[in-house]
């Protein structure tokens, strides 16, 4: 997937929901959990109507730990959500789309179960979406705590390298992930 297509993307999104955009209903989060990973992330929730919401989000980690441990992506998604009560407050579900680029090497990512990963290096794109529940819990008048998980597929492609530094290429291939592919612990601003 090309940055220009990726940029062309998020600014028609924000093209289209400029208009339905007022200080006092925009909220802003941060996924702590990313964070913890050492990557920045950051997103813009809207309200649509007094039941439904938009948000955009994204993750970047451009840099890596050492030649050896190299986690290095970026990320976007989108969310339509529904809230049966009041937006911004308490219940919500809804679909999401995600995408992105990763090259990871030499990690043992999710406490070991996605087995054979350490090994090795992987470049490539991924591309899926699915359907996350989620809470968010007024701590004060601006802040929220939001939780939220979401179930889905992910097509991804890849390049495996061997893990020395510029190692070989020893395949390509495509992976069809079905699971949790969306995790979330939000500290979230509504102005």
């Amino acid at each position: 997937m090309s940055r220009s297509l990726t940029k062309t993307v998020v600014v028609a999104v924000m093209l289209m929901l400029g208009h339905l955009t007022h200080a006092q209903n925009i909220a802003i989060n941060n996924n702590l959990l990313f964070d913890m990973a050492g990557a920045l992330s950051a997103g813009v929730e809207v309200p649509l109507s007094k039941m439904t919401s938009a948000e955009a989000y994204g993750s970047i980690r451009p840099w890596k730990r050492s030649d050896d441990h190299v986690h290095k992506h970026w990320l976007v998604q989108g969310q339509f959500r529904i809230w049966p009560c009041q937006v911004m407050n308490g219940f919500f579900y809804g679909p999401y789309v995600h995408g992105g680029e990763f090259n990871l090497g030499n990690q043992d990512i999710c406490f070991g179960l996605l087995k054979g990963l350490k090994p090795y290096r992987y470049e490539g794109w991924l591309l899926g979406g699915g359907m996350g529940v989620g809470y968010e819990y007024a701590l004060a008048k601006h802040w929220n705590l939001g939780a939220e998980v979401g179930v889905g597929y992910t097509y991804i492609n890849y390049q495996k390298f061997n893990c020395e530094v510029c190692g070989a290429q020893k395949d390509d291939g495509v992976y069809h992930y079905v699971g949790v592919s969306k995790l979330g612990l939000s500290l979230i601003y509504v102005f």
